[in-house]
């Protein structure tokens, strides 16, 4: 297919003159509305030469009149429109001026855009104003606390009554180890008592055995003399008699041999007499040392001279003695210890969780800047509207002993405060963020 162009007019033919015209301009997309309408006016055509021969249908149709256009387009730009003759074919190709779109839509997305802009806008303001009034509110106000609900699974709670549990696990521990200790005070105790009194008996028996032994010594001497001079004499005369007779012829040498073996025996017995003498003596000499060592034990001296077996009986009364002395020490310090224990353990079971806990109340945390108004009785008050709109909920029934630290409602903080336990008449109350002692806030 061919295209074709249209031919250049003749220079003879006559032309209009243009110079008042609007310039041709392609429209572009507007950036917004238009302050004020324009009407576009009226084009002037001035023809040179043969005006008849210049067609109606060569002109734009805008240019015929000032009618208004309503196209906020043509408001500001004048569009001409190609001769549709000799353009028709770029037209039919699509090679013609661009057409304007409506301007009824974009006005509405515009408005859409700026109502949607001022909304966020007032949102955005309304949340900062709410946030520092917020803020501001917990800085100065000194009546709010924080409720809480403790229940036994509170991880709180189960590590206090863990803490609990062992204490008192560790003081019965030191229980055991008292009683232990106080009976083997007891047995060693009664171990010395009954070693005074069995070293005093063994002391009292061998003095008695040594008086026994020195009297028989005696006794045995003296015997041993009377027996020594009668068998002194017999032999004397019986071996001068048994000589003369053996001489004259009396007896026979088997006589005289008998005579001197009884005399033999005599001297024998004589020397048995001796050993047994010396035997009484010597016993008599150990039992004097033994009862001077079990004196000396009983009075509690140190002394030399102490038997074997005195020492052994010695070793064991001072071996219990330092045992005595050391269970008397160790039974103070469990003692004392025992004190310490019960003291954990009552501080402990006076926990605020634990009391909580065990009375299924509700509490609350109240730092100290705001405990001076908290009291028994002081009246509870929660807002629907965060410091607003409050009512009365309950009534402070006791402040807890013990510290407790938590964190800020409204701020990334920690504080340091105590408990207190509250009686609610509306239990939903306990599920607020803050309660405020004392009324409310802002008296609202």
């Amino acid at each position: 297919m061919t295209n074709t162009l249209p031919s250049r007019r003749p220079d003879s033919e006559p032309r209009a003159d243009i110079s008042n015209l609007v310039p041709f301009v392609r429209p572009s997309r507007p950036s917004g509305l238009l302050d004020h309408d324009r009407t576009i006016p009226r084009a002037r055509i001035v023809l040179d030469e043969a005006p008849e021969t210049l067609a109606p249908e060569t002109l734009a149709p805008e240019t015929l009149g000032p009618e208004p256009v309503d196209d906020v387009y043509a408001k500001t730009l004048q569009v001409e429109k190609l001769p549709a003759p000799e353009w028709a074919e770029y037209e039919r190709v699509g090679l013609g001026p661009a057409k304007v779109a409506s301007a009824r839509l974009p006005k509405l997305v515009v408005s859409s855009y700026r109502l949607l802009g001022f909304a966020i806008l007032t949102l955005i303001v309304a949340v900062l104003v709410g946030y520092i009034a917020t803020t501001t509110f917990y800085f100065l106000n000194t009546t709010w606390v924080k409720p809480v609900v403790i229940s036994a699974n509170d991880e709180k709670v189960v590590t206090l009554r863990a803490e609990l549990a062992a204490q008192e696990n560790q003081r019965d521990r030191l229980a055991a180890e008292l009683d232990e200790t106080e009976r083997a005070i007891a047995a060693h105790q009664l171990f010395q008592l009954e070693f005074a009194r069995a070293i005093q008996t063994d002391l009292q028996g061998r003095q008695a055995a040594l008086a026994r032994v020195r009297s028989l010594a005696r006794t045995a001497a003296a015997t041993r003399t009377q027996i020594r001079q009668s068998t002194d004499a017999y032999a004397a005369d019986h071996t001068s008699k048994m000589a003369q007779e053996y001489e004259a012829g009396l007896i026979d040498r088997s006589t005289l041999l008998g005579g001197k073996y009884q005399l033999a025996q005599i001297t024998t017995s004589n020397l048995s007499l001796a050993e047994r003498h010396a035997d009484l003596r010597q016993r008599a000499a150990e039992l004097a040392v033994e009862t001077r060592a079990l004196d000396a034990l009983l009075a509690n001296k140190s002394g030399g001279g102490l038997s074997y077996d005195v020492l052994k009986i010695k070793r064991e009364y001072e071996e219990s003695g330092r045992a005595l002395h050391k269970a008397t020490a160790n039974r103070s310090l469990l003692q004392t210890a025992l004190v310490r224990q019960d003291a954990i353990i009552a501080g402990l079971r006076q926990s605020s969780y634990l009391r909580a806990a065990a009375d299924h109340a509700t509490v609350a945390l109240v730092p100290y800047e705001n405990l001076a108004g908290v009291r028994a009785g002081t009246t509870v008050h929660a807002c629907r509207l965060e410091m607003v709109v409050c009512r009365e909920v309950g009534r402070v029934l006791e402040v807890l002993p013990g510290e407790v630290t938590f964190d800020h409602p409204h701020r990334d903080t920690t504080l340091r405060g105590q408990l207190v336990e509250l009686r609610l008449t509306e239990t939903a109350a306990a599920a607020e963020d803050v309660l405020f002692v004392g009324g409310a806030p802002l008296a609202l």
